[in-house]
């Protein structure tokens, strides 16, 4: 019943709590040439996860110099997670807090290592998520444009919501080729 209100402070906590972490610049360009350790947030949706992880799966075979991380909230896989160098680290209900925020023992697992890059995958804005990939402290951390990413993504993939997920996540795949 009160989801949405504690949602809000959870957003409103994440807020304060990067209120004074500045962006540096970074060169745009080849930003996931260089990479070496990846952090990818799946969508919290089963349909969408196996859209994303099949869109992405053509172009994760150009990286295989990539660590992958994979934070996904279903037991089942995706063909992302069969890459050689992945791990996936499941996300239970337990692993939020009545804020929906992540726990401390979520994040502990999660950054275990630094991330280069930050992806989170979900089309629509879930804090959680968004969290993580700002906690991170990723360099670059991509996620698609929502009135409240500005806090969390400093790129922000502004896609046309009327396309179908299957047709965003391979235009996704093809803008992230580029780079």
């Amino acid at each position: 019943m009160f989801e949405g209100a504690l949602a809000y402070l959870g957003f409103q906590f994440a807020k304060f709590q990067f209120r004074s972490e500045v962006d540096q610049v970074q060169p745009f360009s080849e930003f996931l040439q260089r990479a070496r350790n990846v952090l990818i947030m799946m969508p919290t949706g089963y349909e969408e996860a196996i859209l994303a992880g099949d869109a992405l799966r053509a172009f994760r075979d150009q990286l295989n110099h990539l660590q992958i991380t994979i934070v996904h909230n279903s037991t089942r896989a995706t063909s992302l997670a069969e890459f050689q160098h992945s791990e996936v680290i499941r996300l239970d209900p337990s692993d939020l807090n009545k804020f929906s925020l992540p726990t401390r023992v979520l994040l502990q697992r999660v950054f275990h290592r630094e991330y280069d890059v930050a992806m989170d995958l979900n089309l629509d804005f879930v804090l959680h998520t968004a969290y993580i990939c700002r906690a991170s402290h990723a360099k670059v951390r991509v996620g698609f444009a929502h009135p409240a990413s500005e806090m969390f993504f400093n790129v922000q993939v502004n896609v046309d919501r009327k396309a179908t997920p299957q047709a965003i996540y391979k235009r996704f795949a093809t803008c992230l080729a580029m780079f």
